[in-house]
């Protein structure tokens, strides 16, 4: 190996998984490339860990808290020894072009910090670039210890102290589920979301400031998703046209047409989740959190 390649900053890549067998050889083969690859399993029962080992990756076991948790679980306790670490989902996939642009990144000394990754779906085969989906900016390659989940149980993003920039290719999320495990996924997504709403409601968010999170457009698309939309009115519907027409979601044919009915039936269940959860606790006088819930109004 050269002296330059030597120099080079090693990269650990922290892949969170449960019951991913369909996926985790190819994921752990494709992010090998970047470096040593840790496996952070939650209790799969379909074989993941071992189909990951045999694949090259080291793996830990740790019972699921929730997204955020867990993975700064790993953050904190995995043994990485790279300088840089990149957070992976099973189902995502590294493009040659991506993988080129994070060694360059790791390479130069300009006081970047974290990079945001760009990432394209693939929804019944097809790849969607509308619909508000594409792009998708994610911060998910940063120096080890400079940062970490917010606390949050679903659709977590990351703190970051110091200077952030984005990389120009993109990588690839692959929704190879059936239909019935999609819509079971984005039940205990919804389940997790009113979770939150419910605590939002409550005073009793942990999540960080959204000016900590993002920056401009980021921060505008974070901070109306989290203060403005769960007041917005028929956000189902508001939802299907926002995704198919205003966002052009129509252009990616028959996909684009299924995933945005999909995603207004996600933000329906949420909202109906939501209303449950909101009334038990108005009919809980114990609770500490039912007299600043009581008497106000859902929306």
């Amino acid at each position: 190996m050269s002296s330059s390649a030597e120099s080079t900053p090693k990269v650990d890549v922290l892949i969170a998984t449960l019951n991913e067998a369909s996926h985790i050889a190819e994921t752990v083969e494709n992010s090998r490339q970047l470096g040593n690859v840790f496996v952070l399993d939650s209790g799969s029962t379909d074989g993941t860990q071992e189909l990951a080992r045999q694949a090259g990756a080291t793996v830990t076991e740790h019972a699921f808290m929730n997204y955020a948790a867990q993975k700064n679980w790993g953050l904190d306790n995995l043994p990485f020894t790279g300088e840089w670490i990149f957070i992976l989902d099973a189902d995502e996939r590294l493009t040659p072009a991506l993988i080129d642009d994070i060694r360059k990144a790791v390479a130069r000394s300009d006081g970047t910090v974290a990079y945001f990754i760009n990432r394209m779906v693939i929804f019944m085969g097809q790849a969607i670039r509308h619909g508000g989906y594409f792009p998708s900016w994610n911060l998910r390659l940063f120096k080890r210890g400079r940062a970490r989940y917010e606390e949050r149980s679903v659709h977590e993003h990351m703190v970051c102290a110091g200077r952030t920039a984005y990389l120009p290719h993109y990588m690839l999320h692959l929704r190879r589920e059936s239909l019935s495990q999609y819509i079971a996924k984005h039940i205990g997504y919804a389940d997790m979301e009113s979770n939150e709403w419910i605590k939002r409601k409550c005073g009793q968010s942990t999540t960080a400031r959204t000016s900590q999170l993002f920056e401009e457009s980021l921060f505008i698309h974070q901070w109306t998703r989290r203060n403005i939309w769960p007041k917005t009115p028929f956000r189902p519907a508001v939802r299907f046209m926002y995704m198919y027409c205003l966002r052009l979601g129509f252009l990616d044919g028959l996909a684009g047409w299924h995933l945005a009915w999909l995603m207004a039936n996600y933000e329906y269940m949420i909202g109906l989740l939501y209303a449950e959860k909101l009334s038990q606790l108005r009919q809980s006088p114990d609770s500490p959190s039912a007299a600043m819930a009581g008497g106000t109004s859902t929306r």
